[in-house]
């Protein structure tokens, strides 16, 4: 009796990662584009009440601009059959608060689904007192923690907004052989190969910061302009205290992505060639003009995860600050020489020892080092 119990726990294991991954990977479509939402993936199943003859009969992700949710999309077309079982996977823990719409706890609450099962609980301040537990007196089973370490790798900067107001930061850089961040401007430090993925990289964030002497020096439009991710572009922003960007400059006449300019004037002092419609400005008071509370009104945005490219300024102040959770190094194979600003002036301002290096990638002449913050928020 003991051995079939065992048999029988294996199995459904083995039936709960199947469609939790399979939710994950829906999940994965939204990356990005459901800001100011994090991207949902659900999966409802049906079966025999033996779980047996198992299949998908409803699928969903979180939609542009946060809507329609997951589980509303997964719900939409299915044909309920009296004689089945229906299952519901969640990668996060369906919303009870109303907003544009019904919540989605609502939405499931009205189907003959029994189970109810979510990787993660929503760190949402307005899914306390959630009305999931109701379920369970309404005679539906729930169930969470399934794959919730890989989930919650793909949460983190979800996890970190609502937990410690700032988005999860991904510090971009590029050095040469010899640690030098900059080169003559007819050369880049970075190949083809290279460049493609931060295109790819950009793709995956909400947001992409540098500072104005990048923008200036650089003029960069900051897009995805890689065929089949020219509308996944993150929001472009810039820290400009004294809003003194040119106005011919890409990111203020580029009107493809809305750019946010950070600034500690007032709203009457703001320039006349910035006030257009692609172009929003957040003020933070001077006497409170700090990374801090520069990250906390980008949280209070939506924005969950942050890639910085900024140049030497910019980067120093983030790993300053210990802010950065992740850091990319493209490292080129040549030597520029002393005259160029090196990365080991960088190790002044942060602890080798708060960052283990996870991976490494070679592209062509370039190789790609990913390191982790070891004090990055961890729950398991």
């Amino acid at each position: 009796m003991i051995r079939i119990l065992i048999l029988k726990t294996k199995k459904s294991v083995h039936f709960d990662n199947k469609y939790m991954s399979i939710a994950f990977n829906l999940a994965k479509k939204g990356i990005a584009a459901s800001f100011p939402n994090p991207s949902v993936g659900c999966v409802v199943v049906e079966c025999n009440h033996d779980f047996k003859n198992d299949k998908i009969v409803g699928f969903g992700f979180t939609q542009r601009g946060g809507r329609p949710h997951a589980e509303a999309k997964a719900l939409e077309k299915i044909n309920f059959k009296k004689k089945k079982k229906y299952l519901c996977y969640s990668t996060l823990e369906p919303c009870s608060h109303f907003g544009r719409d019904v919540s989605c706890l609502d939405k499931i609450k009205k189907t003959p689904i029994s189970q109810i099962i979510f990787a993660l609980k929503d760190p949402d301040k307005r899914m306390k007192g959630s009305k999931i537990k109701q379920l369970s007196v309404d005679g539906k089973t729930i169930r969470s923690g399934i794959l919730k370490k890989d989930l919650f790798k793909f949460y983190e900067g979800y996890f970190l907004n609502k937990i410690k107001n700032r988005p999860k930061i991904t510090l971009k850089m590029a050095s040469t052989l010899d640690g030098k961040i900059t080169a003559s401007k007819k050369k880049w430090i970075s190949n083809s190969s290279s460049r493609k993925i931060v295109h790819h990289l950009r793709s995956y964030h909400d947001a992409i910061l540098v500072g104005s002497n990048t923008v200036r020096i650089d003029n960069p439009r900051l897009t995805c302009r890689i065929k089949g991710l020219e509308n996944t572009s993150p929001i472009r922003i810039v820290i400009n205290r004294k809003l003194d960007l040119s106005e011919n400059l890409q990111i203020i006449t580029d009107k493809s992505v809305k750019t946010i300019l950070i600034s500690s004037l007032k709203n009457e002092q703001i320039p006349k060639h910035l006030k257009k419609k692609n172009i929003e400005i957040i003020n933070i008071k001077t006497e409170k003009f700090n990374l801090k509370n520069v990250l906390r009104e980008l949280s209070s945005y939506g924005i969950n995860n942050l890639l910085v490219e900024g140049g030497a300024q910019t980067a120093g102040f983030f790993l300053k600050s210990k802010f950065v959770d992740e850091l990319m190094i493209f490292r080129n194979n040549f030597f520029v020489g002393d005259s160029e600003l090196s990365l080991i002036k960088f190790k002044g301002s942060y602890n080798e020892e708060e960052f283990k290096l996870k991976k490494l990638m070679k592209l062509k002449n370039n190789i790609l080092e990913i390191y982790q913050s070891q004090s990055s928020l961890i729950f398991f």
